[in-house]
Formats: structure tokens, C-alpha cells, sequence
């Protein structure tokens, strides 16, 4: 079924919701059978249900407990400096913002920062 709620960023149409991760895996997996895409399950924290991504847009991230951005929200932290510069990159290019990765001085991997060191 069709999100109302999320819509992919480049596209602007509606995801395809999923219900378990399993239901999505398949999916993916039958895309990259059929449509030779390859694409990965998330989790989306919107709206509960899981969604397809192009592998190539994967940056895993958890909320660091320890750093807040400037509206109080906690910071995602990406395990790797790569991971880091990748969602810059694609942020970036989506949406114009130009970030800067910094080493998180809790030790909890990497953040993004719009200020310059």
C-alpha cells in the first residue's frame, strides 16, 4: 500500500508501505530479480511501517544521547567518517545543504554540522 505520509526524496511520490521487514526484503528482493535494482529495507521512524531505499542512499545512523543540534533534537551518529561524508553528500545534492563531518567527542561515532571548524 501507499504511504500518505512519506514520499521518496527524489521522486516525490508516495513510498510503498510495508508492514514486517520481511514483507519489505522480499520486495527487495523481487525488485532485484525482476527491475535488476537493488534496494534495502528501513525501518522508517515516520510512520512505523518499513520502506525500500536504493542501497546507494543507505547511511545507517542512531541517535547520539549525548549531542543535540540547535533545535534540541539529538544528533544522528554515523559509525564511520564514510558513512558520515556520504550523508552529507546526499544532502547535498537533495537538498542543497552543505555540512561538515566532525568526530563526536563522546566517542559515539560521527555527526554533521552546518558550522565550519
Amino acid at each position: 500500500m501507499k504511504s500518505d505520509t512519506c514520499f521518496g526524496k527524489v521522486s516525490g511520490k508516495p513510498l510503498t508501505e510495508f508492514f514486517t521487514e520481511q514483507d519489505a526484503q522480499n520486495a527487495a528482493e523481487y525488485s532485484k530479480i525482476h527491475y535488476e535494482t537493488i534496494l534495502a529495507p528501513y525501518d522508517c521512524k515516520n510512520c512505523d511501517f518499513w520502506h525500500l531505499s536504493p542501497t546507494s542512499r543507505q547511511t545507517p545512523s542512531t541517535k547520539c544521547q549525548n549531542c543535540t543540534a540547535g533545535d534540541g533534537e539529538y544528533k544522528n551518529s554515523y559509525k564511520t567518517k564514510g558513512d558520515a561524508h556520504k550523508r552529507a553528500n546526499i544532502l547535498y545534492f537533495e537538498q542543497g545543504h552543505l555540512l561538515d563531518v566532525y568526530k563526536c567527542r563522546y566517542g559515539n561515532g560521527w555527526h554533521l554540522t552546518k558550522s565550519k571548524f
